[in-house]
């Protein structure tokens, strides 16, 4: 059972108290992330907190690194659109230690110019990497589309343009702004008890005081009407990298826990209905099935699929076929029964150490996680899940995404019925927030 209480300060802090293994692991989530970067200068937070992981005044990157290794622990930062994360792992005995050691990172970051220039050249790589990768451009171009101007449009590491104006003033604004924001939670896990688990916090959180930041405002996310479609051009390609999208849910919404059954039965597993349709019995893509993505807003429902290159079409027409019948009608009876007793089985892979059971106390915390999982899920009914379905799923306004041959798609995928428009853009080019138009 993990344990909760306010801190001095106001900051939440989760225990979840274990003798089986002599490990401690921390965590630590400021509810502040890409969406607060500045104007114009999308990538800031996430350079910022690449940047606290490479050391503090008067102790260089090689020297934390030696330091983590004789400590024997493991220590991640990373940035969402919502938060930044910290998570680290440590031999029991050297926990406070460890613990001092993070207090100094978060506390007193050097921001090196040489780092600030690495960090940089690192996170350029990224981004060549995603125009050179079919998955991950189609990803990314599936949100520009789905989203576009929207927050929920930009990429957390922002573009190679947004990058260029990033300075070193912007990192160490935002270091003093948010570090120390309001409504952050701290937790352990491992053979600790409350008073040395505050111990522990407060080692961390030493140099890093409490101050009211309003978070940045997100409005509300919607769709245009109509089904819209883009050709990212990859010339001679023989396989599609294929999304569709459409509004989802959030994480507090009523209907997210039945939209998540109803969504496992369509397409979350091998033998759910959209997965077993193309993979099985058209044969059309090795893998098809769909993900629900939730967030402090609506966010996207996503078909995935990798057909070849001439059957694409058919498949997306298929896909919307078999969407459109899912919003209408709800899932199946059979996949129901098959999706929760995926869903309850493989919850004990969520809570097979301690490490896992704190991550969901996290998101339990922020409304990402639902309690008595397993039974809420047996509680979802047929109509039930249909209603969550037909109240949040509009299979005619969505977002398609296509990485191919344009010569072959375009005329293709303009046949799909319900499209209101067909863009195409250069995948050799930065995506910036508005995909460029290639002259036919």
């Amino acid at each position: 059972m993990t344990k909760r209480w306010t801190r001095r300060g106001g900051s939440t802090a989760l225990l979840e108290a274990t003798d089986a293994l002599p490990i401690v692991d921390l965590a630590l989530r400021l509810p502040v992330g890409s969406l607060a970067d500045p104007p114009g200068k999308g990538g800031a937070l996430r350079r910022m907190a690449r940047l606290l992981r490479r050391g503090p005044r008067g102790m260089d990157e090689t020297a934390v690194e030696e330091a983590i290794a004789r400590l024997g622990g493991r220590l991640a930062l990373g940035i969402t659109r919502e938060s930044i994360e910290l998570q680290g792992t440590v031999l029991a005995e050297h926990a406070p230690a460890f613990a001092s050691l993070v207090g100094r990172l978060l506390a007193a970051p050097a921001f090196r110019a040489r780092d600030l220039a690495r960090a940089k050249r690192e996170i350029r790589a990224e981004l060549a990497d995603v125009r050179d990768d079919d998955p991950s451009l189609a990803a990314r171009h599936l949100r520009d589309l789905a989203f576009g101007d929207h927050p929920y449009g930009a990429p957390t590491g922002g573009t190679v343009a947004s990058l260029r104006r990033v300075r070193r003033e912007d990192l160490v604004e935002a270091h003093a702004r948010f570090l120390g924001t309001g409504g952050r939670i701290v937790g352990a896990a491992g053979p600790l008890d409350r008073a040395q688990a505050d111990a522990l916090f407060d080692a961390m959180l030493v140099g890093v005081p409490r101050r009211r930041v309003p978070r940045p405002w997100v409005p509300a996310t919607r769709f245009p009407r109509g089904r819209r479609v883009r050709i990212v051009h990859r010339p001679g390609r023989q396989q599609v990298q294929l999304g569709i999208a459409a509004l989802g849910t959030h994480r507090r919404d009523p209907e997210r826990l039945p939209l998540l059954v109803a969504e496992t039965a369509f397409g979350g597993t091998f033998a759910s209905e959209l997965t077993h349709e193309i993979r099985s019995v058209r044969g059309w893509s090795y893998y098809a099935g769909s993900t629900l993505r939730a967030g402090g807003k609506r966010d996207l429902l996503e078909l995935w699929a990798h057909p070849a290159t001439e059957v694409a079409a058919a498949c997306a027409e298929r896909e919307l076929e078999l969407l459109a019948r899912w919003a209408a009608d709800g899932p199946r009876p059979e996949d129901l029964r098959r999706a929760k007793t995926y869903l309850v089985g493989s919850r004990a892979f969520d809570e097979e150490t301690a490490a896992r059971r704190l991550e969901l106390a996290f998101l339990q915390e922020i409304g990402g996680a639902v309690g008595g999982f397993r039974t809420a899920v047996r509680r979802v009914t047929r109509a039930s899940a249909a209603k969550a379905v037909r109240r949040r799923i509009q299979p005619r306004d969505l977002a398609i995404v296509a990485v191919g041959d344009r010569r072959v798609l375009r005329p293709a995928l303009e046949a799909l019925s319900g499209v209101s428009s067909v863009e195409v853009c250069d995948a050799r080019r930065p995506l910036q927030r508005s995909a460029p138009t290639l002259t036919e």
